[in-house]
Parts: structure tokens; sequence; C-alpha cells
């Protein structure tokens, strides 16, 4: 007899799991709340623009690299275009001057050099660390087995001496722009730590970082076609209200319409906390887990985005663009002295004929638009007057841009909930161990609890699907069937 695994969400965690366990004879059904797949891997449009929300760099676009045959296994390449831009960022102080983040070590080398000369062992040095990733992918651990990860942890030994944070290593740097802009060049996240951005830059050097065109929501499609190709069943507009247990093993759940459906193991693709605290009423946690989700964080990177459609073209701009300001300016609820822009210019699919998408991604709290919220009003209205403030800001890079504006898109932290269920980050209190089980994608577990999984948003996109296909793996050796990965 065959047997079932219900999946709640069609993020693509569970879009992966899905595949990797019709792939290996199981039958499969995903719950999800929304009427979309992708989860925050998403997109949408707008008078005639696409608006992306997820994807800046995805790992496992070159062939020669391990995450290229998952995203094969479960349809996302090669059906797909992938564009290599040439910037990783471009960086411009107040006075306009530039730096420029070619993902070209040799250019970034020059372009550094000619910036700051009096800083050339500094840069050798950091050239020198960046071309370890050209051939290495900290985000691949997923893919490994037992000798591979032993081999890539003593390898790690060597990086992690690169763990200093950006903004330290920047003092490093004696000439005052150097010092003042390098720890911006990572998504303007100044306080991560130096290798995560050596891997980034490194890979995308090798092009195994890239972006696929179309936007993230033609990116899960992609997983979603395959999944259905396989065989799998998709609910949308099925929202899970509770996880029904029966002797400390899961065995189905209860949607928000009351029906209920039955399987014999549980994947759940859920925001966790909502999984563990609602679905499961708290009733399956120890004191680690307790820990991790003790302390809810206000605070979120990048959630706050303003996407504009423009009628100009932005094709021989960099990817992404970080814009100092000559002084601060109150945006919502935070003073900020910095823009950290993406431009689309390099796809032209997201936009008309000789026009462009640009967005303005800004840190916010949650507790800032649920107030706002309760007042649709003057939640619209700071909407409004957030996006006037960004186009006056914009005005001195990009003049006549405010008279070029088409589509003007807000999109907050009570938009995300909406749409996906997260509505907090917490402080995952995670030591050593648990460290190397995320990056290594181990399927995750709840103490007491059988018959049940969780997965996703374990280190991006990559993380989320490696994480799902090694829980199918866990599934297939401990109901004695084959796990069975396999290409179209």
């Amino acid at each position: 007899m065959t047997k079932k695994v219900i999946i709640i969400g069609a993020g693509v965690g569970g879009l992966s799991a899905g595949c990797y366990a019709q792939m290996s004879g199981f039958e499969t059904e995903i719950f999800e709340m929304h009427n979309l797949p992708g989860g925050q891997c998403t997109s949408w449009k707008r008078g005639g623009y696409t608006f992306d929300g997820c994807i800046h760099h995805l790992a496992g676009c070159n062939p020669n690299f391990l995450l290229y045959k998952m995203w094969q296994e479960i349809g996302a390449f090669p059906t797909r275009s992938v564009l290599f831009p040439e910037h990783m960022c471009q960086v411009e102080d107040e006075t306009g001057k530039r730096f420029n983040v070619y993902v070209d070590l040799e250019r970034l080398e020059q372009e550094m050099k000619q910036l700051a000369p009096q800083d050339s062992s500094t840069i050798d040095a950091y050239i020198k660390a960046a071309k370890v990733f050209t051939t290495l992918d900290m985000l691949d651990m997923p893919m490994l087995d037992r000798a591979g990860f032993l081999k890539r942890f003593f390898k790690m030994a060597t990086i992690l001496k690169w763990g200093v944070l950006m903004s330290k290593f920047a003092q490093k740097f004696q000439n005052t722009y150097m010092c003042k802009v390098f720890p911006t060049i990572q998504y303007d996240w100044t306080e991560t730590p130096l290798f995560v951005h050596l891997n980034m830059i490194g890979n995308c050097h090798s092009k195994n970082y890239g972006v696929p065109a179309g936007g993230s929501l033609e990116f899960a499609k992609a997983i979603e076609q395959r999944y259905k190709k396989l065989g799998g069943s998709i609910n949308y507009n099925a929202k899970a209200e509770k996880i029904l247990v029966e002797n400390d093993k899961a065995v189905g759940i209860k949607l928000a319409d009351g029906t209920e459906h039955r399987a014999n193991t549980l994947i759940s693709d859920v925001f966790a906390h909502s999984t563990i605290f609602s679905f499961l009423e708290g009733k399956y946690v120890d004191a680690k887990v307790n820990k991790q989700f003790a302390k809810p964080k206000d605070d979120i990177e990048m959630g706050l985005h303003v996407s504009l459609g423009l009628n100009r073209d932005l094709s021989k701009e960099p990817r992404a663009l970080v814009l100092f300001l000559e002084k601060p300016v109150k945006i919502a609820d935070k003073e900020r002295t910095k823009l950290d822009l993406e431009l689309f210019g390099y796809d032209p699919s997201l936009a008309p004929v000789g026009k462009s998408v640009l967005k303005v991604l800004l840190n916010t709290s949650f507790t800032y638009w649920r107030e706002l919220h309760k007042n649709p009003e003057r939640y619209n209205a700071q909407k409004q007057q957030i996006a006037q403030t960004v186009l006056k800001l914009l005005e001195k890079r990009f003049p006549r841009i405010q008279e070029q504006v088409e589509v003007t898109d807000v999109a907050t932290t009570v938009t995300t909930e909406q749409f996906t269920g997260i509505d907090s980050t917490y402080d995952m209190n995670w030591g050593f161990s648990d460290t190397l089980n995320f990056m290594r994608g181990k399927p995750k577990t709840l103490p007491g609890l059988g018959g049940f999984f969780l997965v996703g948003r374990q280190a991006g996109l990559p993380g989320s699907a490696g994480q799902a296909r090694n829980t199918i793996k866990k599934i297939c050796s401990s109901e004695g069937v084959p796990f069975m990965p396999k290409t179209e």
C-alpha cells in the first residue's frame, strides 16, 4: 500500500519535499493557504511591470556545483534562463564618489586599488580569500554525504578565520572612503561575517550565483510544474488550522473550512512558530525549543519594499546601489542615512520595452505596521508618503525620476503576513551544533511527536530545498524504501 504524505505550505521547501516524495513512490498532497505557489519566493504584476520580492542571488546556477543537480531534480533548471549581472553592487557616497563592486575578482581588485592604493596588502588578502570560494560554496552542504561533510568541516576550519564582521574588517583600510563604504557591499548588512560575503562574491565570479529571469514567482512555478508532472496534488486557498495527533503521532490536518485530511506522515513548510504553537498548541516542545522562540524580534531587514515601474531604461545601471544620503531622513519608523536599491534593468522581461523596475529596500518593524494597519486610512497614507519621500531622495541620482514613475507599489510587513503567515522573527539562540545542523539541512522534528517534520526558511531557497530533500531521504530510510532522486 502506498504511503501518503501531507505537506502544509507550497513554499520552495514544501514543493521540493513533494517532488522528492513523489520520485520515491509516496502519494503526496499539498495544502496552501494562498492561491499561488512559492510562499516568500514570489513576485507580483502591476500595470505591466513585475515586482520581485525574493531572489537577490541564487546559489547553484553552475552545473559544476552540487546545488545545480538539486535544481535539476526539482525542475528549476535547466528550463530557466539565468542572468549574471557584472556588478554585485555599486556604492555611492553623498558626494557621488563611486565604488563598483564587480563580480569579476580581477576587475574588482583593480577598482579597489585605484580607489585605495595605500591599502594594497589588505586588498590582496581580501581578493585571495574571495578566490577560495570560486570553487567552494558553503550553501551546498545539504547535498554532502558524511564523507563530503567531514572533508568540508576541516576546510571550514581555515575559512572561519574570516568570521570577522564586515564593519570590523573595514577598519583595516587606511583609506577613509574605503573604511566607510566597504561594510555596505553585502546588502548593506554591515554586521554580517566577512566569510558570508566572500562566499557570495567568489561564487558570483564563478557564475554559480545568478538571478533566474522572469522573477521569483516564475522560479517557484517551475518547481510546482515539476511536482504536478510527478503526480503530486496541490490544494490552493486551503488554510490549515490544526495538526491532528493521535498517540503522539501526527495523522492529519484540519482546515479552516472544517474538513480533515489524513496521512501517514506530515511535513510543515509553514512559519515554525505558527506550526509549533498554533497548529500543535505548544504541546510538543522542550526547553530548547522554548528558548529558540523566547525572544521575538520586532525589527526585520528588508521588511519594507518600495517598488517603482519607471518609463526609464536602467539597463546600463548596476544590479544594486547603496546610496549615502546627504543628511539623515525619517522614513516610516526609522531615521535613514542610506538607501538600498535593487535595479532590474538587467532583466528586460520584468518591464515593457525601454522601461525598468527599481526597488528600494528598507529595514522596519512589525509593531509599527501592525499599529498603523488598525487604521486603514492612516496605513495607506503612510505608504504613499514613503513612496513620495523615496522619490524625492532619488531625484539627485536619477534626474526626472518623479515624472517617469508609472506604477508604485509599497509592500510592508503586514503584506508579508497576509500572504505568507510570517508575523515576526526570532533570536534562535543556536549553538555550534545547531549551526552545523542548520547548514547541513538536517531534517527537523519536534520532541515527542512522531510522523512529523518541519522544513523551510533554512539558509534561503537552496537550504529550504536541501532540507526538504534530506527529510524525504530520512522518511525513505525509516520506511525501508529507496530514495530515488532523478532529473526529467
